[in-house]
């Protein structure tokens, strides 16, 4: 299923496996962010809850965010667009897009995986740290820039950074606006894995499959409690997981696990 009405994104989703996918499609323009692709990519992400109101289980077990043709996953704010705002007002529109851009991936149900080829700077290394995992090729850069134009990080990357790499790293990349290849991205954990370019989108499809291989509410459980740990702290998220622990043990994926331990009967996940 394909919606062809969005402009700056292409959305699709694999009803079999459950799988959705997004694509920054702005490629002419290194797939720099405007405010059509700020309120497209909210929205797609959005459409992916909508399919789960009306059916009983789990529609969607994995989300891939990708960027349109092999320069870039995304170059960031569309400074173009910057160029034409001055008013206070609109001006607020831009970090604000951002933070709810970013707050829409991180808080999405489902794990959301960053399949990243070339240029990945200011709010599209935002998008790729508000996703769950990111993988990219060997020819692939990372940076925060917004730093040369006077401002930070809009989407909360600084904030994000400094989780990942701790706080004096995640404040000389944003202050020096240094851009790292993505070994060094690896070296830091900002990239979870690198692969050849020829050989990135078969790596993303075959880490894919291996979560959505898994019983979805217990990969979504996972996600919300290593999530909480940073939020509220290690013992509210301790008290967190006791009680999901609790709730996933009453579901119908549970009993079926069980009931086919120590077979070789493969179990179909329903998502209840």
């Amino acid at each position: 299923m394909s919606d062809p009405d969005y402009e700056a994104i292409a959305w699709s989703f694999d009803e079999d496996a459950g799988v959705g996918r997004i694509e920054l499609d702005r490629p002419d323009a290194m797939n720099a962010i405007d405010g059509r692709m700020q309120r497209e990519l909210i929205e797609g992400f959005r459409r992916f809850r909508r399919l789960e109101e009306d059916r009983t289980g789990v529609a969607v077990r994995a989300i891939v965010v990708s960027g349109a043709g092999d320069r870039a996953f995304s170059t960031g704010l569309d400074v173009g667009e910057m160029q034409s705002i001055t008013d206070y007002g609109e001006k607020k529109r831009i970090p604000d897009g951002f933070h709810e851009m970013a707050e829409t991936i991180e808080r999405c149900e489902p794990p959301v995986i960053a399949r990243i080829d070339g240029l990945c700077l200011g709010g599209g290394l935002e998008i790729a740290l508000a996703s769950d995992f990111r993988l990219a090729s060997e020819r692939s850069s990372f940076g925060q820039p917004e730093v040369n134009f006077g401002v930070l990080p809009g989407g909360g990357g600084a904030q994000r950074l400094s989780m990942i790499v701790g706080v004096s790293r995640a404040k000389e990349l944003c202050m020096t606006g240094e851009r790292i290849d993505a070994q060094q991205a690896a070296a830091e954990g900002i990239v979870d894995h690198v692969h050849p370019a020829a050989e990135l989108a078969e790596a993303v499809e075959s880490f894919v499959d291996s979560i959505v291989d898994k019983p979805p509410l217990a990969v979504r459980t996972i996600k919300e409690a290593a999530d909480r740990t940073r939020e509220v702290g290690f013992e509210e998220a301790l008290q967190y997981g006791n009680r999901a622990w609790l709730s996933l043990s009453q579901t119908r994926d549970y009993d079926r696990a069980v009931e086919a331990f120590g077979t070789d009967a493969d179990v179909e996940w329903e998502g209840r």
